[in-house]
């Protein structure tokens, strides 16, 4: 059961920190229980998972070279959330494209990242 939820404030004292959530819905579901252990997602989102190592910026935009069949290709992506070691990334949307000024044709001809799709760390 995954349930959303607000950090209300943090409490630090010394090497340790007392979090506390505010939740909103399915509290009675949890009060059911004497004992409840969970895990906290920091942020959800959903994409392809990529070091940072491979993720090159040109002209304010991200892109990863990937290997297909012996053929390597610059990749558009848009970055999503990044940390220190990795990032979540995903393809642009046709409209997003056209915001950014590509035309209909450069679109058309633009290559997607994909699930089995091999991603060069650097190039």
């Amino acid at each position: 059961m995954q349930i959303p939820s607000t950090i209300e404030y943090i409490v630090e004292n010394g090497d340790s920190r007392i979090i506390v959530f505010k939740i909103k819905q399915d509290v009675e579901k949890l009060i059911e229980f004497r004992k409840i252990s969970f895990e906290i997602v920091w942020w959800n989102y959903s994409g392809w998972k990529i070091s940072n190592k491979a993720i090159k910026e040109e002209n304010d935009l991200s892109y990863v070279y990937r290997n297909k069949a012996g053929y390597t290709e610059k990749v558009l992506v848009k970055v999503l959330r990044q940390n220190d070691t990795y990032s979540i990334v995903t393809n642009y949307k046709k409209e997003e494209l056209q915001e950014l000024g590509f035309t209909n044709k450069e679109i058309e001809d633009m290559p997607e990242i994909k699930i089995y799709d091999e991603i060069l760390i650097s190039k």
